[in-house]
């Protein structure tokens, strides 16, 4: 059998895959594993604004099925690592339970 390349080769960009929470706009909390890469470092981008620049971005993943929650009303919504820190994301597209986001603000998971 052949080796396949990793999922993600080391392309140097600080990584997050585990446990965090959504925090909806009405205030509800649900778990989730988070997948997230750290797309761009806000120092090397002239004229930088978090406001018309996505700093982070990758998926989110209900860790059970809940009834009545969708992952795509949380626009926005806020997500929570495991470590109290917290960043505001646009979830993008996907079902109910898995979605796509796009960081609005510093990254949760990288300390510059």
């Amino acid at each position: 059998m052949t080796s396949r390349l990793p999922f993600h080769p080391d392309d140097g960009r600080p990584r997050y895959v585990g446990p965090a929470t959504v925090v909806f706009p009405d205030g509800r909390e649900v778990s989730v594993t988070a997948s997230l890469v750290l797309r761009l470092d806000p120092s090397t981008v002239e004229n930088f604004s978090y406001d018309r620049h996505s700093t982070w971005a990758g998926s989110i993943t209900l860790v059970q099925d809940e009834d009545g929650v969708d992952l795509f009303d949380a626009a926005p919504g806020i997500l929570r690592m495991p470590d109290g820190r917290e960043s505001e994301f646009m979830a993008t597209g996907g079902s109910s339970g898995e979605n796509g986001c796009s960081g609005l603000g510093p990254a949760p998971f990288h300390s510059a």
